[in-house]
């Protein structure tokens, strides 16, 4: 563990918290609690800011209640890093006082994706659930399990709030919020993960919250996105200087993971191009055709992310 990081003793059934420095904090969610996503918190003296909400009202609940105990502060803003549900329907349970911020395209991808899909769950069919729950209990296949655990975050989450607020201020490309003790950038790119991801970069205290550009250790989800594109906004961000990392999803990281993940999604785009090639159907792709370091990742993206491939290269 990266010695200048510190586990706080702080409850929560969602997540670990653990202080970055002495202004940012990383909530990094428990496995299989229903948070749905990591986030944070970062105190800039005069001004109090959350990093993502998560897809659970009681998790958004908790970070609230950390960011209080460690700053004394209530907070400021909202910095919402990209459109996906997993990091943004904890918004609703903060004062309508403060500010959400996040860029002009996922702001746009809010009003459109994100409302489609919490329009469509929202009324799920509690019975519908129950069903889930129980179908958990007798599966067998590890790729199901996974499947039905993931649709129960997410139906859980978007239940557990009545609305879906959206951010209110946006930027095009980059927004810098001063501080009297620290300055935060943050910033936009072309598409990667998704159109419009947001990073929050703290250059005095080296540390990145990456959201979802980072997953560390695990498939990152490419249906989103543009994955060449999402290669070089990494190599991009490798050259910022910062010494620890927030993802979206996993563990805290180092540009190690940054370099791990271009690394996976260069060998599935080339396994997936081969099978095509060949006539072979790249459903047959297995863990370990991938580099050592790399079989160990586990995540019900890697079969998700096989299929869009497919369909997107065959188009090509």
């Amino acid at each position: 563990m990266m010695d200048y990081i510190r586990k706080l003793d702080f409850e929560s059934e969602f997540f670990d918290l653990y202080k970055l420095s002495d202004s940012a904090y990383g909530a990094i969610e428990k496995e299989n609690s229903g948070m749905g996503s990591n986030a944070g918190f970062i105190d800039i003296g005069d001004y109090l800011i959350i990093i993502d909400t998560t897809l659970n009202s009681k998790a958004a609940e908790d970070l609230k209640r950390a960011s209080y105990e460690y700053t004394q502060k209530e907070p400021n803003f909202i910095v919402i890093t990209h459109y996906h549900l997993d990091h943004v329907i904890g918004n609703s349970i903060f004062d309508k006082s403060i500010q959400i911020i996040t860029s002009d395209r996922t702001l746009a991808n809010i009003k459109t994706e994100s409302k489609k899909m919490f329009d469509k769950l929202k009324d799920f069919d509690p019975e519908k659930i129950t069903e889930l729950e129980e179908s958990l209990k007798t599966e067998k296949e590890e790729e199901k399990i996974l499947d039905i655990q993931n649709d129960l975050r997410f139906l859980k989450g978007i239940q557990s709030v009545k609305f879906l607020r959206e951010p209110n201020i946006t930027f095009k490309e980059g927004c810098i919020i001063h501080g009297i003790d620290k300055t935060v950038q943050l910033r936009t790119f072309s598409k990667a993960h998704t159109d419009g991801d947001v990073i929050v970069y703290i250059p005095d205290d080296k540390v990145l919250f990456a959201g979802d550009l980072l997953f560390s250790n695990s498939d990152p989800w490419l249906g989103s996105g543009d994955p060449e594109g999402w290669l070089l906004v990494n190599d991009e961000l490798m050259t910022l200087d910062f010494r620890v990392t927030v993802p979206g999803h996993g563990n805290l990281a180092t540009k190690r993971e940054f370099s791990l993940q271009n690394k996976y999604i260069r060998e599935i785009i080339n396994l997936v191009k081969t099978h095509i090639k060949s006539g072979g159907d790249p459903n047959q792709i297995k863990r370990n055709d991938f580099s050592k370091e790399l079989q160990s990742w586990k995540s019900i993206t890697f079969g998700w992310n096989i299929n869009f491939l497919t369909k997107l290269l065959t188009k090509s």
